[in-house]
């Protein structure tokens, strides 16, 4: 993806003093809320003690569903033995 694919505004309302980046990440049909948050956490901590990443917090916000999946059903039930 190229820089000049984002959209990118200034707004003017906002009372903070950081930079706010807001990235989609796409998970497997039927990943539940719960785990799709637990591994951006892990993805989130392998960025600890590198001096090279520099944000300070993240926190999900909007968790888009796919209609695909009937909402208990389990992604892995097929496969188990």
């Amino acid at each position: 993806m190229k820089q000049k694919d984002i959209y990118e505004f200034v707004d003017k309302n906002t009372k903070d003093y950081h930079e706010v980046l807001s990235v989609d990440f796409s998970f497997p049909l039927g990943t539940k809320l719960e785990d799709a948050v637990k591994q951006i956490d892990m993805l989130v901590s392998l960025a600890d003690n590198n001096d090279e990443v520099e944000f300070f917090e993240h926190r999900p916000t909007i968790f888009c569903k796919s209609p695909f999946v009937e909402p208990d059903q389990d992604l892995y039930e097929d496969f188990v033995t």
